[in-house]
Formats: structure tokens, sequence, C-alpha cells
């Protein structure tokens, strides 16, 4: 007989919660023509070469994540990984298409999430924000599978 498994509704609390909140979490820009691999990717050492360079506004290594929290809710059995808002400017000027989540002080700074942009933006003597209004990263339960 087959097994069906399902999460428990906040086990993200004592798995991801646990890596999220204590660990030092940033981001970095990618140039417009860099290409995601969420499959062979897995270090920041695998993707530097396509990240913005310093100038412009930008700092190669990205931003730090600040004021990581978690919540649950139990009313879409979703977990949420919470953080500050980032920005670049006033006066960045840059062209990116993806942003990356990494652990920024770890030996190997694991990858986290790929944040995709929808295609080239350009900010020209301006403001780049990324609006983490609903949640940076989100772990829904669903039913047994």
């Amino acid at each position: 007989m087959a097994a069906t498994s399902q999460w428990y509704g906040q086990a993200a609390t004592g798995l991801i919660a646990r890596m999220w909140v204590p660990t030092q979490m940033g981001v970095i820009l990618m140039t417009s023509s860099w290409v995601p691999n969420i499959d062979t990717q897995l270090r920041y050492s695998d993707i530097s070469g396509g990240e913005l360079a310093t100038g412009g506004g930008y700092t190669v290594g990205g931003k730090q994540i600040t004021n990581r929290s978690t919540s649950y809710d139990a009313s879409t059995d979703e977990y949420n990984l919470l953080g500050d808002d980032l920005s670049w400017g006033p006066g960045a000027t840059f062209t990116t298409g993806y942003g990356v989540v990494y652990e920024m002080t770890t030996t190997d700074k694991w990858l986290w999430a790929l944040l995709n942009f929808g295609g080239p933006i350009d900010v020209a003597n301006g403001v780049f924000q990324i609006d983490w209004t609903a949640g940076l990263l989100s772990v829904a339960t669903g039913p047994p599978v």
C-alpha cells in the first residue's frame, strides 16, 4: 500500500525559521543577460559572474534583508518568510532582470530563491525597490499527496 504524506501546518517554524531568522540573508541583483538555472546554481560562487558590477548605485554582494521574521496563515496553510523592503538609490543607474536571495555570511553562501522581475528593468538616476508586502517566500502545506 502506498503511503501519503502532508506537512504539518507550522512545520516550517521548526525547519525554515531556524535558518531564516538568525542567518544573515541578502539579495544580489543580476544582469539582464544572466541566465538562471535553479537546478545547477546552488551557491553564490555559481552565479557571481552574472551579478551587476559595483557602480551606478549598486555594490557587489547586494544588500542584507533586515528584520527577518516568519508568519503562518492558518486560513491558507501558508508559512511566510518576511523581511524589510530593499531599495537601491536615489541616483541608481543600472539594468537588472533578476535578484537572488542568498546566505550572505555562510561559507557556501547557499542560494535560497530566484526573483524574476519579468524582464529587464532599467533604472536611470532613480530608485529600484523590492517590496516584500506579501512575504518574501511562502511555503504552502497543501493537501496530502
